[in-house]
């Protein structure tokens, strides 16, 4: 939540000077929370050529294409929710649906195998719930279905080792200092333990289809349009899209099941009240923001752990402490 209100004021200066120095560039934004970047720069911007990437979908697809012993150029997924809360609701290989093979393999395979986003727990789901489900969730969403364990594997990195986010900048910090050597020529093994595998591919894959209008398609954070029915059309989407030199094109999905619906929309309403916050400078919209979070459980703690946040982050976002929603 602090990460995208204070990023949302950047992106938007950012925006403002590509409107005067390069009106015909793309923004191509990397930087998390991208569901909620993407969702402030749709509703209260007017920049259009806007896509919002992530590292996960690139990642599923290769994990996919390794569980079915097939060349991920020959895979294509349907993805039907929002950046870090998307599910994979159907596999295509070469052309063909067969994703009752494919969630079939998933219930067979060991959870070691599946494959997870760096700074996630490897948690089994069970197959009643993936088939019940029908799709495949991507890994963040152990927060949400493993909670408890997904808490409790937190609690222990934090005691061995600390915050992740301690863990990551002591990382970048020995990262930049192998940068320094004009002799580095590989991948720094310390690399891997960042996180963010595949973002190169998905970047450069995705510059080159718009430059050369190649219309294939990738996974990207963009505009609804009524690709997702059950979504607002201008809400901020991740999903399947044909890449153009117009930009990303998404491919229709239609009505959510009602198996993933209800988790969906759920944080599609934390994620706009979070941005609308980020915009306005309203406090009480984050404190309903939390409190609509499933991780949020009391009203309570939702206000002191705002009133703290606030606080910590006073240098950074003044728009939160004007005379009309100062803190009480």
């Amino acid at each position: 939540m602090f990460k995208a209100l204070r990023t949302i004021p950047v992106i938007f200066d950012i925006i403002r000077d590509m409107e005067e120095i390069c009106p015909n560039a793309w923004l191509i934004n990397f930087t998390n929370p991208v569901g909620i970047v993407s969702e402030a720069v749709m509703r209260y911007t007017s920049w259009q050529r806007y896509v919002g990437l992530c590292n996960c979908p690139i990642s599923m697809r290769f994990g996919i294409a390794r569980w079915m012993g097939v060349d991920p150029a020959r895979v294509r997924m349907e993805l039907s929710g929002l950046n870090h809360h998307f599910f994979v609701t159907d596999v295509f290989i070469d052309g063909k649906s067969c994703f009752d093979e494919v969630l079939d393999r998933y219930c067979e395979l060991p959870v070691e195998e599946l494959g997870t986003m760096k700074n996630i727990m490897a948690i089994p789901w069970s197959s009643a719930l993936v088939r019940g489900l029908r799709a495949v969730p991507v890994s963040y969403l152990n927060y949400y279905f493993s909670t408890r364990e997904e808490l409790a594997q937190l609690m222990a990195d934090y005691r061995t080792h600390g915050v992740r986010a301690e863990v990551v900048k002591q990382v970048e910090a020995e990262l930049f200092e192998l940068y320094r050597d004009p002799e580095l020529h590989e991948k720094p093994k310390r690399l891997e333990e960042r996180g963010g595998a595949h973002y190169s591919d998905a970047a450069c894959s995705l510059i080159d289809s718009i430059v050369n209008d190649r219309g294939d398609i990738q996974y990207v954070d963009v505009r609804n349009g009524g690709a997702v029915s059950s979504l607002p059309a201008e809400s901020a989407i991740e999903c399947a899209a044909m890449i153009t030199a117009d930009g990303p094109k998404p491919l229709a999905v239609g009505e959510l099941s009602p198996a993933i619906n209800g988790s969906i929309q759920t944080i599609k309403s934390f994620e706009r009240l979070v941005a609308e916050a980020a915009v306005t400078g309203n406090r009480d919209l984050l404190v309903a923001a939390l409190v609509a979070n499933p991780l949020c459980d009391s009203d309570a703690v939702a206000y002191d752990v705002i009133d703290e946040l606030l606080d910590a982050h006073l240098a950074y976002l003044p728009q939160f402490f004007g005379c009309e929603h100062e803190r009480r």
